[in-house]
């Protein structure tokens, strides 16, 4: 059966963020909107699940909490992963201030950094659902993975993950030793775009896929 290359997007993020830097064989998945997952991050476990259920084995990619609930798939179903390509993952403990990352992200729907329309859609989906957009973050901030990371090292999945120097969200500290806890690669990137740099950096994004 021929392998698929699915990307799951971070928390608030459509879709269309992502597909400008996507090489022609990757697929952007689109995540439960935060009205309609109440905030619980079960229920994207459950979306995934499916999604990858449908797909068949595929490569497996994700940024921030698409690359959590990457891991969290790969370590439930090892079977149908055939390589994690994770880019500033979620899934150990957080410790940036919640008040200082909802300021970013709405300092970056300000920036021009995300499109006109992709800006207003994600500001949308957290406005007709504040409180489980909250919620999900939380949980989020929560994850520790290191369970989850020794499955799938046991597994034998190949495990590629990308820091960023500048990311104060998902620091590079954790980015490595996610990193080492599931016996991938590591590569570091020096960029201004901290957290979202693969907004202005598509073709940089694109070969990391590669």
């Amino acid at each position: 059966m021929e392998a698929h290359s699915l990307f799951v997007p971070g928390w608030g993020a459509p879709a269309a963020l992502y597909s400008p830097g996507l090489p022609d064989e990757w697929r952007v998945l689109e995540p439960p909107s935060f009205a309609a997952s109440a905030g619980s991050l079960a229920a994207y476990r459950r979306w995934l699940r499916i999604e990858l259920r449908n797909q068949g084995r595929s490569t497996l990619g994700g940024h921030s909490m698409g690359g959590a609930l990457a891991i969290l798939a790969a370590a439930e179903a090892p079977q149908l992963v055939e390589r994690l390509v994770l880019v500033a993952p979620a899934g150990l403990p957080l410790d940036k201030p919640i008040r200082k990352s909802m300021r970013d992200f709405v300092q970056q729907l300000g920036s021009g950094a995300y499109p006109r329309s992709v800006a207003a859609s994600a500001a949308a989906a957290v406005a007709r659902a504040p409180r489980a957009a909250l919620t999900l973050a939380m949980e989020v901030r929560r994850l520790d993975l290191r369970r989850e990371c020794a499955r799938i090292r046991a597994a034998g999945i190949p495990v590629s993950v990308v820091g960023c120097l500048t990311d104060t969200l998902v620091t590079c500290d954790r980015t490595r030793l996610l990193a080492d806890l599931l016996g991938g690669t590591y590569d570091e990137l020096d960029s201004d775009g901290g957290h979202m740099w693969m907004l202005s950096e598509h073709e940089r994004f694109a070969a990391m896929l590669a």
